[in-house]
C-alpha cells in the first residue's frame, strides 16, 4: 500500500497528482493556484499544485513512498540555459535540491507514456484497446505513440519520432501565433471558427506542404514547427490572416486536412491492428473535440474514450497511475466516476468571505434555482471539489437556459469574453440520446470531450448550445449519483421548460482559468458577470 506523487516536469501545463492506496485523491493543475493561464506559463515547476495538494491531503513530498516523474524537459531546459543561477528561478533551484533529497524515491516515466497510462488505465476498457497519443512534442523527441493494452497492461508498439516525421497538433500550435493568439491555449478558437468557412484547394495544400500522411503510420515533414513557420508567414504576406472571411477559410481547411490526413492514418492503425475495438486517446490533439467526433462516427472502433485532462496537464495523472501500478496498488483498469479531483472549500469558509460583501442570501432550493434560469438568469455554480482539466463539468461552471440565440452575443459580454466556439450543453443522462444521437461511447461525453450531432428536432429549441453551422454540440451527460446538485438543478428547469438541457460553460472571466476559491467567485457576482451564484448550500444575490 502506497502513497505515489505524479509530477510532470515538461514545458507547460504543470500539475501534480495523489494516488494513495491505488486510489485518485487529488488532481490539480499549476493554473488554478497561480492563476496564470497555462499558456502564459513555461518552465516552470508544478509547486504551486504540489503546495496545493500537500497541504489539502497532509501528505508532504517527504511522505510519499513514490515519486514518479514524467518528461525531464524542465531540467534540460535549465541545464542549456543555465537558468537555475538566475534569482528568478530560485523556486527551481530549491525545488530541485528536495528533489535530490528524495531521489531514492523517484521513478520516471516517459511524456506519452504517462499521456497512454491517463487514458488507458481510466477507461473502463478491459477488452483489447488501442492507445493511440499525439501532440506537439516534448524534448523526449517524440509526437506521438502507439501501445495495445490487455489484461490491465500496455505495450509500445509504434513511435512518431520527431528526427524523422511531423506532427498535426504544432499545425495548429504555429497558427494560433499568426491569428494574434497564444499556442497551447487557443486553439479552439480556431476549431470554432472553423464550421463558418469554406474548402479552399490552396489553403488545403499549403497544410499538405508543411506535414503529410504517407502511410506505414509515418508522417513526412522533420522539424515541422519551421516549416509551419515559413508556410504560414507566406500566407500572412497574402493576407490570409486578415479579415473575416480569409481567416474562417484557413480555419476550416486547417480542420479538414487535420481530420482527412488522421483518418488516413487511424485507418492504417486499425488495419494493422484489427482485434483492438476500443480505442483510448491522449495527448493535445484530442483537445479537438470535432476530429473526436469524426474518430467516434468513423465505425473504425466500437467505442472511445478520450483522458478528460487530455493535453500536458494530464500528465502527472499517467505519471501517478504508472506509480502505483508498479508499487502493486492499482488493479487493472477502471473507468473514471468523474473528475472532480481538485480542491474544495466548507460551507463555512464561504460564509465567512460572503460575511465581508453587500450580498444577501438564502438556503438552496433546486426548484428556485430552476425558475431563476428559466426566467433567463445567469446563474453560476460554486460546487464541491473544482474538475481536473479543460471543461468545467458542474463544479466551477456557470448555468444558462439555451433557448435564446443571442445568449452567445450575451453571456460573452457579461463575461468580457470573445470567444467563437459555440457554448457547451449539459444534458439529463434519461434524454441523451433523445437530444443528441449518442450511438456509441458515452462515457467520454461525461467530460465533454466528443461531439455529437444535435437531433433534427431539438436544433431549434436548443440555439444557444450547438453549432448554427452543422447543428453539432459537445454535450455533458449528467448523471444524478455523479453529480446530483447539477442534476437536480437541470431536472427542476425541465420540468418547467420541458427540455432537459442547459447551457454549461466555465466560470471564469477572459484570460482568467476557471476560478478556484470563494474570492473569485464572489468577485464575479459583485461585479455583475452573473446574476445569481449557488455555492455550497446556498443561493447569493448581490444587494
Amino acid at each position: 500500500m502506497a502513497k505515489v506523487y505524479g509530477l510532470f516536469f515538461g514545458g507547460h501545463g504543470y500539475s501534480t497528482t495523489l494516488i494513495v492506496d491505488g486510489e485518485i485523491k487529488y488532481a490539480v493543475e499549476d493554473e488554478r493556484i497561480t492563476r496564470k493561464k497555462a499558456g502564459y506559463s513555461w518552465f516552470e515547476p508544478p509547486v504551486h499544485s504540489l503546495e496545493a495538494v500537500e497541504k489539502a491531503s497532509g501528505i508532504k513530498l517527504e511522505d510519499a513512498d513514490k515519486i514518479t516523474i514524467c518528461d525531464p524537459t524542465l531540467l534540460y531546459v535549465v541545464q542549456r540555459d543555465n537558468l537555475d543561477i538566475n534569482d528568478p528561478q530560485s523556486t527551481m533551484v530549491k525545488f530541485k535540491q528536495r528533489l535530490v533529497n528524495l531521489k531514492d524515491k523517484i521513478e520516471w516515466i516517459g511524456h506519452h507514456e504517462a499521456h497512454a497510462c491517463s487514458t488507458y488505465y481510466v477507461s473502463g476498457f478491459t477488452d483489447k484497446t488501442l492507445i493511440l497519443t499525439s501532440d506537439g512534442g516534448s524534448f523526449e523527441k517524440d509526437y506521438g505513440s502507439i501501445w495495445l493494452g490487455e489484461n490491465g497492461k500496455i505495450n509500445q508498439v509504434h513511435r512518431i519520432n520527431l528526427r524523422e516525421q511531423g506532427s498535426m497538433a504544432n499545425l495548429w500550435f504555429h497558427a494560433c501565433e499568426f491569428f494574434g493568439w497564444r499556442g497551447t491555449k487557443d486553439e479552439g478558437k480556431i476549431m470554432g471558427m472553423a464550421g463558418h468557412g469554406e474548402y479552399n484547394e490552396y489553403l488545403y495544400n499549403a497544410f499538405k506542404s508543411i506535414v503529410k500522411y504517407r502511410g506505414d503510420l509515418k508522417f513526412d515533414w522533420a522539424e515541422n514547427g519551421l516549416r509551419a513557420n515559413f508556410v504560414y508567414s507566406r500566407l500572412q504576406e497574402e493576407g490570409w490572416f486578415e479579415g473575416k472571411k480569409n481567416r474562417q477559410d484557413f480555419a476550416f481547411n486547417l480542420q479538414k486536412y487535420t481530420e482527412d490526413i488522421f483518418m488516413e492514418y487511424l485507418n492504417d492503425v486499425s488495419k494493422k491492428y484489427p482485434e483492438h475495438r476500443s480505442l483510448a486517446l491522449a495527448g493535445g490533439l484530442f483537445a479537438n473535440v470535432k476530429l473526436n467526433q469524426v474518430i467516434n462516427e468513423s465505425g473504425l472502433y466500437d467505442r472511445v474514450f478520450i483522458c478528460p485532462a487530455m493535453g500536458d496537464d494530464g500528465l502527472s495523472f499517467g505519471a501517478a497511475i504508472k506509480g502505483s501500478i508498479t508499487s502493486g496498488d492499482w488493479d487493472g483498469v477502471k473507468q473514471l466516476e468523474n473528475a472532480f479531483l481538485g480542491l474544495e472549500y466548507t460551507q463555512e469558509e464561504i460564509d465567512t468571505y460572503a460575511s465581508s460583501l453587500e450580498v444577501e442570501s438564502w438556503d438552496l432550493d433546486y426548484k428556485n434555482v430552476g425558475k431563476l434560469i428559466h426566467e433567463g438568469n445567469i446563474i453560476a455554480l460554486f460546487n464541491g471539489r473544482f474538475e481536473f482539466g479543460p471543461r468545467a463539468l458542474g463544479a466551477r461552471s456557470v448555468m444558462v437556459r439555451p433557448t435564446d440565440a443571442e445568449t452567445h452575443e450575451v453571456l460573452n459580454t457579461r463575461l468580457e469574453r470573445h470567444e467563437i466556439m459555440p457554448f457547451a450543453p449539459f444534458v439529463l443522462a434519461e434524454y441523451a440520446d433523445i437530444v443528441f444521437d449518442v450511438k456509441q461511447s458515452q462515457h467520454a461525453a461525461e467530460f465533454m470531450t466528443m461531439c455529437y450531432t444535435v437531433r433534427d428536432e431539438w436544433a431549434d429549441k436548443i440555439p444557444a448550445v450547438i453549432h448554427k453551422v452543422d447543428n453539432t454540440g459537445r454535450p455533458q451527460i449528467v448523471y444524478k449519483h455523479r453529480n446530483p446538485v447539477f442534476w437536480n438543478i437541470l431536472n427542476e428547469y425541465h420540468k418547467l421548460s420541458g427540455i432537459p438541457v442547459m447551457l454549461n460553460t466555465s466560470f471564469n472571466g477572459h484570460g482568467e482559468p476557471i476560478i478556484n476559491a470563494p474570492d473569485q467567485a464572489f468577485s464575479h457576482l459583485m461585479r455583475g458577470t452573473i446574476d445569481y451564484l449557488v455555492a455550497g448550500n446556498k443561493i447569493y444575490k448581490k444587494k
